[in-house]
């Protein structure tokens, strides 16, 4: 990534000595790590752990730049602007030219609230702080990132703010101590590793996303480039061999074992780090001069920065056209693309702009801080002008707006919420009240259920939150979501004794995204269903035993039970669906990346539909029936017949994504459940 232009400096011998002379094996090193990260992105199989490539460049950019500082520290010639400008040369010109083809696309593709969020990331990315947005925005109904043309700018944000604290931190501790460098960087270092292992389990987002538990990875290349100044490693050409084959084997463990199902960073990213250490470590192995040192790699190594940046935006951009996930030739294409761009950005804007030529490096400097400034006010232009919604046609905007009204709400609880909202938005009263108890996709009924309430005269009370199934005594257990089945176990606890104690409440509905832990197409939740007590049994069984227990629950306590089976998950993107009917551009550059979907009249094939009958949807419904007194009707049959589904009526989805309904959506289903709701009216 970032790394290449205080390498050209060794290049070009501007530090002398063994130690700092150009590496070949180096940039062939940068060459697996973009590689490893393009087809990872591109979706190639068995290669699921290609995001280790951003944790190898982290290595080397801490080794290089590292190294440079300590240097240029201990020998009395370290100068603030002369390494920011080094870094500005080497950051800006092919980041700009990225930014700015990114962003004529994106005002010429994007609807009105696409475009609004990816301004608001053109302005983080320009500031250096990408990783500080996308950490913020997330969200449970957030769109997909995979759909963020600059979602790759993250690293860059970590990279950069690192180096903002580094260089200080080096000439504080010289003029200190200079015994006492290495090992404050190392304890440093250490603590920030122990923060990723600690914070990950619980906190993934933050842990991925911010500077404190990542900055240990290039902190370990700084330790590393610190011993060999001091000349404290030194490997012989036995040992070199012998720690490049474990690196070799670490990475390539690393890339074919892990996957986004892996937690990381925390010890996890232990693997690739220590790999690359173990590679940078082995100067004049076999493998660094023979297999990283070869001028394929090499070449590939040179224009990874540019490839780095010119991928993501594409990739990005092409699954944003197509409604349907673009297929593997179709993304491979475009990784081929993304490499010639590279080569020429290399060329023509990297290569231009690394000269230092006769300027001062403060008048350099203060060049480049005017292209920024004036970066920086274009962002805040596109924000505060809206170009995108100025020129929207107004079914796009009618479109936006119900997808908008149809994301969560006030009374679904978010992660590590453990009470019910009693607000008045949440709480309707009448001579007699029906009551909404579950999750997101509960949630999303719930602005239909309540009108439909209304029309009869009837309260409504709604309490739902976040992967959270109604049920009690048992929950969904979620990898990344470390005691949320906890606090969803605590949230189900109150909202049932509130709905239960409430002699006003004489009818519950419960439903549940159920299938989340049985269907494939539906994991990127994950988990699966766990007694609270620990007993260790088969996902079916618990959710058939608290299906059953919940429902005699209310029953106890004089309460009319229903159960409504899920609604069918799309195997597509509903909304952009919609956009693609609204905006011809775009299903027909869909259709050049391979998209094949054809049902923008609203109805689709079940190929586009998971199986209506999955493994929790038969449970529930098996559960649901076994017991006297229970009403149970699926969703799935308000939506769906035999041969296709309806998802949208005209250009009106009825779903948010694939699996919440919108709700106009919600709509539809409560109307046609009027028999199994209110069957004595």
């Amino acid at each position: 990534m970032g790394t290449g232009g205080d390498a050209d400096n060794m290049r070009k011998g501007a530090i002398h000595g063994v130690a700092t002379s150009y590496r070949r094996d180096i940039d062939g090193l940068r060459a697996i790590a973009v590689t490893a990260v393009v087809l990872f992105h591109a979706g190639v199989p068995h290669l699921g752990g290609g995001f280790v490539g951003v944790d190898i460049f982290y290595v080397i950019s801490g080794f290089l730049i590292g190294g440079i500082v300590d240097r240029e520290v201990s020998e009395g010639r370290f100068s603030f602007a002369n390494f920011y400008l080094r870094r500005a040369r080497r950051i800006l010109p092919a980041l700009f030219a990225v930014l700015a083809v990114t962003t004529i696309a994106a005002l010429w593709l994007m609807m009105p609230s696409e475009f609004s969020r990816y301004a608001k990331s053109l302005l983080a990315a320009t500031l250096g702080a990408s990783n500080l947005w996308f950490w913020a925005s997330t969200g449970y109904f957030s769109p997909d990132s995979r759909l963020a043309p600059l979602l790759m700018t993250w690293s860059l944000g970590i990279e950069e703010q690192f180096y903002l604290f580094l260089p200080p931190l080096l000439l504080l501790l010289r003029r200190w101590n200079a015994r006492f460098v290495l090992p404050a960087i190392a304890l440093i270092t250490a603590a920030s590793l122990l923060l990723s292992v600690i914070a990950t389990p619980g906190y993934p987002t933050e842990s991925f996303y911010l500077l404190p538990t990542r900055a240990w990875e290039l902190g370990a290349g700084v330790l590393l480039a610190l011993a060999q100044n001091r000349k404290a490693i030194g490997l012989p050409p036995a040992i070199a061999n012998i720690s490049s084959v474990c690196g070799i084997v670490a990475i390539g463990s690393s890339l074919t074992v892990f996957s986004e199902a892996t937690p990381f960073p925390g010890a996890y990213a232990l693997l690739p780090v220590l790999g690359t250490l173990a590679l940078i470590a082995a100067r004049g192995s076999t493998i660094n001069d023979s297999l990283l040192g070869a001028a394929p790699m090499v070449g590939i190594g040179l224009i990874s920065y540019s490839w780095y940046l010119w991928h993501w935006p594409l990739m990005a951009l092409a699954r944003l056209v197509s409604v349907e996930p673009p297929s593997l030739s179709a993304m491979l294409g475009i990784a081929a693309l993304s490499l010639a761009l590279a080569i020429l950005s290399w060329r023509f804007v990297e290569r231009s702009f690394r000269s230092g030529g006769a300027r001062t490096p403060l008048r350099a400097l203060g060049r480049y801080g005017m292209g920024l400034s004036g970066a920086v006010a274009i962002c805040i232009a596109l924000i505060l002008a809206k170009p995108a919604a100025r020129l929207a046609d107004p079914r796009i905007v009618r479109v936006e707006r119900v997808l908008a009204e149809s994301h969560g709400g006030p009374c679904l609880a978010n992660y590590g919420e453990d009470t019910p909202n009693r607000s008045p938005a949440c709480v309707t009263h009448g001579k007699s009240a029906i009551a909404l108890v579950g999750d997101s996709h509960a949630a999303a009924l719930g602005s239909a259920l309540r009108e439909a309430a209304a029309e009869r005269n009837l309260g409504f009370v709604q309490m739902t939150k976040v992967s959270c199934p109604p049920l009690l005594g048992a929950g969904r257990r979620m990898p990344g979501h470390a005691g949320e089945m906890e606090a969803c176990a605590r949230y189900n606890r109150h909202a049932s004794a509130i709905v239960a104690s409430d002699p006003l409440i004489t009818t519950v509905v419960l439903t549940a995204f159920w299938d989340a832990p049985f269907d494939i197409r539906a994991l990127q939740m994950g988990g699966t269903y766990a007694d609270l007590d620990g007993s260790n049994r088969a996902g079916e069984a618990v959710l058939y035993d608290a299906i059953r227990r919940t429902a005699r629950y209310f029953q106890a306590h004089g309460k009319q039970v229903v159960i409504l089976g899920d609604v069918p998950y799309l195997r597509f993107a509903p909304d952009r669906a919609a956009y693609a009917a609204l905006r011809p551009i775009r299903a027909q550059l869909g259709r050049v990346v391979g998209d094949k979907f054809d049902g923008f009249d609203g109805v689709v094939s079940q190929r586009l539909v998971s199986p209506v009958q999955n493994t929790g949807s038969q449970t529930v419904r098996a559960a649901a029936t076994s017991l006297p007194g229970i009403r149970y009707a699926s969703l799935i049959d308000t939506l769906c017949d035999s041969r296709s589904s309806r998802y949208a009526n005209g250009t009106m989805p009825w779903y948010i994504d694939p699996s919440h309904l919108s709700r106009p959506g919600a709509r539809r289903s409560i109307e046609r459940l009027d028999t199994v709701l209110w069957p004595e009216r």
